[in-house]
């Protein structure tokens, strides 16, 4: 029979998962190009061409990191849907053979 001895911190996986959900809307919030001045801001086209091409690559990162994130948040929480519902199932079958041993009779008096 294997054995299910062990611990999880059902709070914390909810927590990062809520975490991780968050800073992606932080990151839909504002967008790279919210953050760059603008090309009347730099006043200079070449630099301003530095500035965009950076701005792409930077824009091009974060899209990633953020549907990375977005992947973290799911699986965490879907992990923790998973715990939840073993805990559930747990409880129960526990519950049924504690009233299944309740209702028998080792030795009669």
């Amino acid at each position: 029979m294997p054995s299910y001895d062990f611990d999880v911190d059902l709070q914390a996986i909810v927590k990062a998962a809520q975490g991780t959900a968050d800073s992606i809307k932080l990151f839909k919030d504002k967008d790279v190009h919210d953050l760059v001045p603008s090309e009347d801001d730099l006043g200079n086209g070449t630099i301003w061409g530095a500035v965009d091409e950076f701005q792409e690559r930077w824009e091009m990162g974060m899209n990633n990191l953020t549907g990375d994130v977005g992947e973290i948040a799911g699986r965490l929480g879907k992990i923790a849907m998973n715990y939840a519902e073993f805990d559930k199932e747990g409880h129960a079958t526990l519950t049924s053979a504690g009233a299944d041993l309740a209702s028998l009779t080792i030795m009669e008096p």
